[in-house]
């Protein structure tokens, strides 16, 4: 039996039908996720999650048709998708995009469908918890935004530890730059098309400066003194020449980190363990004037209210985030914390008491109204301001208006 044919859930049942087999024979359930691995990993994320599902396929009889979505676009082709016969069934979505599919109906509460058994085992069953019901199973918690050193360079400027507060950050940066002109000392990517840059470049100071986005309403709050702060914060790195020029046009920190070329970054810890060229370490976090916090991940599965079999769907969810796949995943795939407690660390040893000595300074992002096109008219309003065509204030102002005037 073919088991990653392709087709969908209406033309299974009439094919079914048509037979004389039943519909259970021929069920099929759409799994749509997003990449994960590594250009040059042990796996690709099709192979991976193929050969996972060889065995929920045959202990279930039904057909699972696996959807890798690139992250380009990817909101886009989400909502695409869903509103096609073959969309997903379950799928993957991050906090940005939860507000308009629960607004609209278009998710299932799967609360009970998971046994009290199995929501004790899962570490952050909380997190999923969203605008009063259990829209959301969290699947990758994780990858907090670290800043990561290059503690060859840092050493030649007489620098022993990676910095841990924002005034440490400027004065190593200054150190470096009269130690070695020829290496950048602290880069961002300003030039990227999507907000989700923000994650590395905006958050971590923000929210360490005492920033809110959101209040307990909903009401947008980006434009406080504390976001000035964090905001004026960013320009001056660019102002005392920490950020060059140049950085606007940055869509990559990344591989000139692994070429030596810059001192530090922020980086998502999964892609630092790909950094094998050089000698770094991190600090889990800055302090700014408030209690020091950076960006973590809490990206779900989720099931949509268009699955014809949810049981199937739910019984997916589980085994998907088990800790017999989950634990494959981290090791082929994409390193991450456990999110079960029968799942065993085995990562790699400097992140072993990354979460908990820091879980309480790890913070995902609100759930809220037209998050999407707010992140994004922020991120292009910040660029604006990089490339000296906004002030700070006028960044938070104008991003704010704009929210407030979009609004339905």
């Amino acid at each position: 039996m073919n088991k990653k044919r392709i087709c969908i859930a209406a033309s299974a049942l009439a094919l079914g039908l048509m037979s004389g087999v039943s519909a259970s024979a021929a069920e099929t359930i759409n799994f749509w996720f997003p990449t994960f691995a590594s250009a040059d990993g042990e796996v690709t994320d099709e192979e991976f999650w193929n050969g996972v599902m060889e065995k929920f396929e045959e202990e279930n009889d039904c057909e699972v048709n696996v959807t890798i979505v690139p992250w380009d676009n990817y909101e886009e082709k989400y909502m695409t998708g869903t509103m096609a016969t073959d969309g997903p069934d379950v799928g993957y979505l991050y906090m940005e995009m939860f507000y308009d599919y629960i607004d609209n109906g278009m998710l299932t509460d799967i609360d009970s469908y998971f046994t009290d058994e199995q929501k004790e085992n899962y570490i952050y069953y909380d997190l999923g918890n969203l605008l009063g019901g259990q829209y959301a199973l969290p699947v990758v918690v994780g990858n907090p935004r670290i800043l990561v050193a290059n503690m060859d360079i840092l050493n030649e400027a007489g620098i022993t530890e990676v910095p841990k507060t924002l005034d440490e950050l400027v004065e190593a940066c200054e150190k470096i730059k009269e130690s070695n002109p020829d290496v950048a000392p602290f880069m961002q990517d300003w030039g990227n098309a999507h907000y989700g840059s923000l994650n590395e470049i905006y958050w971590p100071f923000f929210w360490s400066e005492g920033g809110q986005i959101v209040d307990d309403e909903g009401n947008l709050t980006i434009d406080s003194a504390e976001g000035l702060a964090a905001t004026e914060f960013i320009y001056s790195l660019k102002e005392k020449g920490i950020l060059d020029d140049t950085c606007t046009a940055c869509d990559d920190t990344i591989e000139p980190f692994k070429n030596g070329e810059v001192a530090m970054t922020f980086m998502a810890s999964s892609n630092a363990l790909r950094v094998d060229t050089v000698n770094w370490d991190y600090s889990a976090v800055l302090s700014g004037s408030k209690d020091a916090q950076t960006f973590v991940a809490a990206d779900c599965l989720v099931m949509f209210d268009t699955c014809e079999n949810k049981d199937l769907a739910a019984k997916l969810m589980a085994y998907a985030t088990s800790a017999e796949v989950m634990s494959q995943f981290h090791k082929q795939v994409s390193e991450q914390p456990p999110i079960t407690l029968d799942e065993e660390y085995e990562g790699d040893e400097r992140f072993a008491t990354l979460f908990t000595e820091y879980g309480d300074n790890f913070k995902s992002l609100p759930v809220f109204k037209s998050a999407s096109s707010m992140y994004d008219q922020l991120f292009k309003n910040l660029q604006m301001m990089m490339l000296d065509q906004k002030t700070p204030q006028e960044v938070l102002t104008e991003t704010t208006e704009y929210y407030n005037s979009n609004l339905s």
